[in-house]
């Protein structure tokens, strides 16, 4: 039995849909079930997927248009707070920054713009056949001198600026100038409507959904009946997103120490009904790893469960945000996979990562793994796949963290906020261990093993990232021996 009704495969329900009133009545219920799960810009999303919805001939140029007026009218695609510190030793008012910002952003988009002009020119140079990698590049260099070189002034804040601008677009100009080498790309124009796109606003996220327009061009609804099936996918994502959000709600409700989110609600719908819920009590892993940096030894239990408790809110979390991030592209005409896909029947430790995460799993491959598999090592078939899997799940993954967080640079110099990465480091490391020792051994499994073998290996696999999520640490206040502190602490017994 399923939980939510399988409603894109009924013949009437999906004609009815393909007509105005049916694509009014899928936007109110599209409206009504974003609002349940506390979406900002609920009203706007709905409008915009309307005007996708009714016009869908235009959806190309509709979609650049809804970027340009998301990146004009709200400022949750870059991090204000970054920004303000930056510039307030300038003393500067809003207004100034304001201008500083718009006239950085045209800077950018211009030299985007001509670089991806150049790339589709498909020239011979080194520039032309390895974008990205000059993009990458050239960011670095920035990040390097911006936490090496001794700038001062309005030469700092400019360089500074430059970077936190770049930065949440820093992988959506990836995809593009990958794009612009093959033949069927679009048009710049065209492509601006993939830089952090509307139906993103739900995620707080650098990582492209959908990727780019070569991927959305290929899961684009063609038909009235493609998009009416689409849309009813979307719908169907977004209810099962509520249904993980009530079961998180609880999860934290009974489990954590913090009742955090619903905690106001479901307190007071349990005093009304004169209940009263125990709750286990139990911190969070970061709360825990604080309290192992002081010198305190937790009990088992209690470290155990601040590590289940984060892994089982981590699955949860990263479900229903991506959930609604799927059902908003969905719903404007593009039907893509899932980012979070039943993680937990995952047999071995790269169908996990396949699962878990899917558009950062496909960042790292596309970026890091593809281009390396093809070409090194072409006569050694299994260390061929060992290196490109360590530069995708490792070097890869580590590279985006690292940028991603730039304000550690800020901080606390280059090399400081470098050498404090090292948790993460290890992290990526032994995750890259872990996918390539489970790629090399895959072949060997039994598909028609026995339901508890199956059930094992799902549960190793479960296990493994549980641990491994002790690592998972991108700040720099706790050094790398308070994680392994804490993770020992997992297995001592004493006391």
């Amino acid at each position: 039995m399923k939980i939510i009704p399988p409603i894109d495969t009924y013949p009437g329900v999906v004609r009815f849909c393909e007509t105005r009133w049916g694509k009014v009545a899928l936007l109110l219920a599209f409206a009504i079930i974003l609002l349940i799960n506390g979406v900002s810009y609920w009203t706007e999303l709905t409008l915009l997927a309307g005007v996708l919805s009714f016009l869908p001939e235009h959806r190309e140029i509709l979609l650049s248009l809804a970027a340009l007026y998301w990146l004009v009218v709200h400022k949750d695609w870059t991090r204000w707070d970054f920004i303000h510190q930056i510039t307030a030793p300038a003393q500067q008012p809003e207004w100034v920054v304001n201008l500083w910002v718009a006239a950085l952003l045209a800077v950018i988009f211009g030299g985007i713009w001509l670089f991806f002009n150049h790339v589709r020119r498909r020239g011979g140079s080194f520039t032309a056949r390895r974008p990205v990698q000059v993009l990458l590049s050239v960011y670095f260099a920035m990040l390097l001198a911006a936490g090496t070189l001794p700038l001062q002034g309005t030469a700092r804040m400019l360089l500074w600026l430059l970077i936190a601008l770049v930065a949440p677009y820093l992988w959506f100009f990836a995809y593009a100038l990958q794009d612009a080498g093959s033949k069927s790309a679009d048009r710049f124009p065209i492509q601006f409507g993939s830089f952090h796109p509307f139906y993103m606003s739900p995620l707080d996220s650098s990582t492209p959904f959908g990727k780019g327009r070569a991927y959305l061009r290929k899961t684009e609804a063609r038909t009235s009946k493609d998009l009416s099936v689409v849309q009813l996918k979307a719908v169907k994502l977004l209810l099962w997103a509520t249904f993980l959000h009530v079961v998180d709600a609880l999860f934290v409700f009974l489990v954590l120490t913090e009742r955090r989110r619903s905690s106001v609600i479901l307190n007071h719908l349990f005093d009304r009904l004169h209940v009263t819920i125990p709750n286990f009590a139990v911190p969070d892993l970061e709360a825990a790893i604080d309290l192992t940096a002081m010198g305190v030894r937790l009990p088992v239990h209690v470290a155990w469960g601040s590590l289940v408790a984060h892994f089982i809110e981590a699955l949860l979390a990263i479900s229903i945000s991506g959930h609604i991030a799927v059902a908003c592209c969905r719903m404007s005409g593009f039907n893509i996979l899932r980012n979070t896909y039943r993680p937990l029947q995952s047999q071995t430790i790269a169908d996990f990562w396949n699962r878990y995460y899917y558009y950062f799993k496909e960042l790292l491959v596309e970026f890091f793994f593809l281009p390396t598999y093809v070409r090194h090592f072409k006569k050694y078939r299994r260390l061929r796949l060992a290196v490109a899997t360590f530069a995708a799940a490792t070097f890869g993954n580590a590279l985006y963290h690292f940028f991603k967080d730039f304000h550690y640079v800020t901080e606390l110099g280059f090399w400081t906020a470098l050498a404090g990465f090292r948790v993460y480091l290890l992290y990526s490391t032994i995750l890259g261990a872990g996918i390539v020792a489970s790629q090399l051994r895959s072949h060997k499994l039994d598909p028609n093993r026995p339901w508890f073998r199956r059930a094992l290996a799902s549960a190793g696999v479960l296990v493994f990232f549980c641990l491994l999520e002790v690592f998972d640490y991108e700040g720099r206040a706790h050094s790398l021996r308070t994680h392994f502190a804490f993770f020992m602490n997992l297995f001592s017994w004493r006391g």
